[in-house]
């Protein structure tokens, strides 16, 4: 998968220092990936749920979420997850982030 933006990742390790190893090896992950379907990410993230266009990866257990929108792959491409967010628990429940994820906007 084409993760854009390592970035990102880095940033929400730096503010939360905790979850810096759990993110690099996310990253890591979906980086070797090819997903082409929410079951073949649930083979390797089990904890992984889809909302409309974006997937929400539980890191940490139940103490972050890091949003993505996500394209899958397809036979012309490898897919792309883009990070939107990395949320604790309580700003995830605030659901603000949803906005981000409604089918029909243009990509970023």
């Amino acid at each position: 998968m084409n993760v854009i933006s390592r970035r990102a990742i880095l940033d929400a390790g730096m503010r939360h220092p905790d979850a810096e190893s759990a993110l690099t090896a996310w990253y890591k992950a979906a980086r070797q990936a090819r997903w082409e379907s929410l079951h073949e990410v649930h083979a390797a993230l089990p904890f992984t749920d889809q909302v409309e266009c974006c997937l929400v990866f539980n890191v940490c257990g139940n103490k972050y979420r890091l949003i993505c929108r996500m394209s899958y792959a397809n036979p012309w491409t490898n897919g792309t997850l883009w990070v939107k967010h990395f949320l604790t628990h309580a700003e995830y429940d605030k659901q603000k982030w949803k906005k981000d994820c409604l089918k029909g906007r243009a990509q970023p």
